[in-house]
């Protein structure tokens, strides 16, 4: 039975990621913030919001997945061709930095002089943040000489594995000439550089941050370094945003070989940054910059205590409700009893909680899980009712009545051991089903359990909290499938063959 239960384990991952699929499939389709046409945003600040939340990616195949060498071409032509299109062209070619220098600086030759005197002159801001700002680079003739002797002098440098090395020299021993040795390649160091950074959790490794941040600022443009009387905690959280920006614009300064552009055709779409956030990240950032899994090992206590301890008060409650009223068939108790059930069926959690919250009681979670049982017992009542009724009616149990038992003592020793088999399985289901009703408890009661972050998340579209919301409820029913097998062989060990063979085919 342990290496069924093993078994079953393994084969919930491919569940986890078929249920991760089709969550975000749906997810997907669901109108996000950033292209709400009421915001008040530029064209620009809308453009960039669209690609930080991979709005600008297919969702789950890419076979046109572009990289620096291919957006460089672009801005090239862009800058070459002149027009309108020659402005956002510069734009780019500054953005791209060094990492486009290796597929910019070789087809110079190849462009008319004219147009490789623009393509140099827009290069010039590229120029001085690696340091050359007194090379005359605003002139056409002398920016074109540059860059030509440029390359054939140091195009030798702009090599992975040199600016690999260049960055443990720096992590390892610091010092200002490494660093702005790796400054003059520009953004050409950014993947070794973010790469290597990692949270800080002592002085050195403090240090080591500090001086890689302090170059990725420096060639991006962006100003977000770890300021000199920060602590540890800002520190990591100025770590995180670099990760963070890294995750979304790593495929402008990188070159695809082959394997990687393979790779890519999953890697570069809506789905795999999820995916791949949710590996490297800790189920990824939510919206309020706090990786989910963090905020979901803060909340869950709290919705798995109202939901577990309500299904096991409403189960402990509905079993003896069944035995009652199965042995009251036909009279009015079992009428009485079936009407009281209807009645805490009918009527909405929502308003067992706003009644239940005027009570001049301690708030805990006692309450609250009385409240959110009261919804769940009807449907084990009834089950385990009617699964009764049917076994009284077997053989065995009419057996032991014509033996001299009392009703109560064969349904109890006869009949409820199998009349609990569809009230196990009713179990199963109950968990997914009662988080609904957790939330709803959740907000009435003020408690900061998964609700508010949730309904949070569905108002922000926050796809990070709800897929794992979603992937966390599938693992809660993968696991009661298991408990639901190993409950079956407890209660009826003739079942063991039966249900192991079932899961083997299955």
């Amino acid at each position: 039975m342990l290496r069924h239960a093993l078994r079953r384990l393994i084969w919930t991952l491919p569940t986890l990621i078929g249920v991760s699929i089709v969550t975000f499939l749906f997810l997907s389709y669901v109108p996000d913030p950033a292209d709400d046409p009421a915001l008040p945003l530029a064209p620009e600040e809308r453009q960039m919001l669209r690609r930080e939340r991979f709005l600008d990616l297919p969702r789950f195949l890419n076979f046109r997945a572009t990289d620096v060498a291919t957006q460089a071409d672009a801005a090239v032509r862009a800058v070459a061709s002149g027009g309108e299109g020659e402005s956002r062209g510069r734009a780019e070619l500054s953005r791209l930095g060094g990492a486009a220098l290796p597929h910019v600086l070789p087809a110079l030759d190849a462009l008319p002089p004219d147009q490789r005197a623009k393509v140099a002159l827009a290069l010039s801001p590229v120029g001085e943040r690696m340091g050359f700002a007194g090379e005359g680079l605003d002139d056409p003739a002398r920016a074109v000489a540059f860059w030509t002797r440029f390359w054939d002098d140091r195009g030798i440098e702009f090599r992975r594995a040199a600016v690999r090395s260049a960055v443990r020299r720096l992590s390892r021993y610091g010092s200002a000439s490494r660093a702005a040795e790796l400054r003059e390649l520009d953004t050409f160091v950014l993947e070794d550089v973010l790469g290597a950074l990692e949270h800080p959790t002592d002085k050195a490794s403090f240090e080591r941050a500090r001086a890689l941040v302090d170059i990725a600022a420096h060639v991006t443009g962006r100003d977000d370094r770890i300021a000199p009387g920060a602590d540890l905690d800002e520190a990591i959280a100025c770590v995180e945003r670099w990760t963070s920006f890294w995750m979304v614009y790593k495929s402008d300064f990188v070159t695809f070989d082959r394997p990687s552009r393979i790779a890519a055709i999953v890697t570069e779409t809506r789905y795999g940054k999820w995916a791949a956030a949710a590996v490297q990240r800790r189920l990824g950032i939510g919206m309020d910059g706090v990786p989910v899994l963090d905020g979901i090992a803060l909340r869950a206590p709290v919705t798995l205590t109202l939901v577990f301890g309500a299904i096991a008060l409403a189960y402990a409650t509905a079993i003896p409700l069944g035995l009652f009223s199965a042995l009251s068939r036909g009279r009015r108790r079992d009428l009485v009893t079936a009407i009281v059930v209807l009645v805490l069926y009918a009527i909405p959690t929502a308003v067992f909680a706003i009644l239940a919250s005027q009570l001049p009681v301690s708030r805990g979670l006692v309450l609250p899980t009385f409240v959110l049982a009261l919804g769940l017992v009807a449907a084990p009542a009834r089950q385990a009712r009617t699964a009764l009724a049917s076994a009284a009616s077997q053989e065995h149990v009419r057996a032991a009545l014509a033996r001299g038992a009392s009703r109560l003592r064969a349904l109890v020793s006869h009949a409820l051991p199998n009349a609990l088999l569809p009230v196990v399985t009713l179990a199963t289901l109950e968990a997914p089903m009662a988080l609904g009703g957790a939330f709803v408890v959740e907000r009435v009661f003020g408690l900061e359990g998964l609700g508010s972050a949730t309904i949070a998340a569905v108002q922000t579209r926050d796809t990070s909290w709800l897929m794992a919301v979603s992937i966390f409820a599938a693992g809660a029913a993968s696991l009661g499938v298991i408990i639901t097998d190993l409950a079956y062989v407890v209660l009826d060990p003739r079942l063991a063959s039966s249900v192991l063979q079932r899961r083997t085919r299955a």
